[in-house]
């Protein structure tokens, strides 16, 4: 696939045409980090880009769903995101849902607290203090970012973890996660998502975000009258493979907000709008 690189200027007509035709039908689903988000050392400072927050406003306004699915924990996006109307949030990769006041959980993942309790114990103890851990009391994650030359020994350990207790190992840009082995990703979330809707945009930066455009692919080949938008946000970390794969590529999360509000101009203006 050959994606259409656009910055804040635009998108490719086609896919404009097609949200516009159906905004009531239209859903936007966002990655968090390296997406709506520059990428940071600490995790725990890590805010929306400037003027990610209004254009969700504004969007949400004007089509059907705007969602989060993010490997954060939902009490982490809430404070950032819970002003957008209508937002559903996905934390944990779907192993945690948000809606309106309201978290649920994936059956059976509450059950591996204390396993992550644990585990998150052990790693205190036993790997270097230049690696931080993260707490997301339903999984935890290693960064790396500080002290690259731990990297293997990060994964290595979290390899024999999952081995040991039966777990997810997930591996990102200068992390490792251990996550529950609950069936549970982007994609299986965006599908799910998707189903009432008949033009969906995924916007992501990471290997995760691959479930979701493959789970893109399969729903908008189950009818014709379905358009799916897989929008890669690119940065130093990006994945190769989702650069493949995207139908546009965005240069860097600061273009984001500037792009959903060409969206939302566009809807703005459409006939009858």
């Amino acid at each position: 696939m050959t994606a259409d690189r656009a910055g804040a200027a635009g998108l490719p007509a086609s896919i404009l045409e097609q949200t516009r035709a159906s905004p009531g039908g239209s859903g936007f689903y966002f990655d968090f980090d390296g997406t709506l988000s520059r990428i940071q050392v600490d995790p725990a400072t890590v805010l929306p880009v400037p003027g990610a927050v209004q254009a969700l406003t504004r969007l949400a306004r004007l089509v059907c769903a705007v969602g989060i699915i993010s490997a954060r924990p939902v009490d982490f996006l809430r404070p950032r995101f819970e002003e957008v109307p209508g937002v559903v949030l996905h934390g944990l990769y779907g192993l945690e849902r948000w809606q309106s006041g309201t978290t649920t959980y994936a059956p059976g993942v509450e059950g591996w607290e204390p396993v992550v309790s644990g585990l998150l114990a052990r790693a205190r103890g036993e790997l270097p203090d230049e690696i931080l851990i993260e707490d997301k009391r339903l999984s935890m994650a290693l960064h790396y970012r500080r002290a690259p030359r731990f990297g293997e020994r990060a994964i290595q350990w979290s390899r024999d973890q999952a081995h040991r207790h039966g777990l997810v190992l997930e591996i990102g840009p200068m992390t490792v996660e251990l996550k529950p082995p609950i069936d549970r990703d982007k994609g299986t979330v965006l599908a799910q998502e998707a189903s009432v809707l008949r033009c969906v945009w995924y916007f992501g930066d990471g290997t995760p975000d691959l479930a979701a455009f493959r789970a893109l692919d399969s729903w908008s080949a189950d009818s014709p009258d379905r358009t799916a938008a897989r929008i890669a946000v690119s940065h130093p970390d990006t994945d190769a493979a989702l650069l493949q794969e995207a139908d546009v590529i965005l240069e860097g999360p600061d273009t984001v907000p500037a792009v959903l509000d060409t969206v939302s101009t566009a809807l703005d203006h459409r006939p009858g709008g």
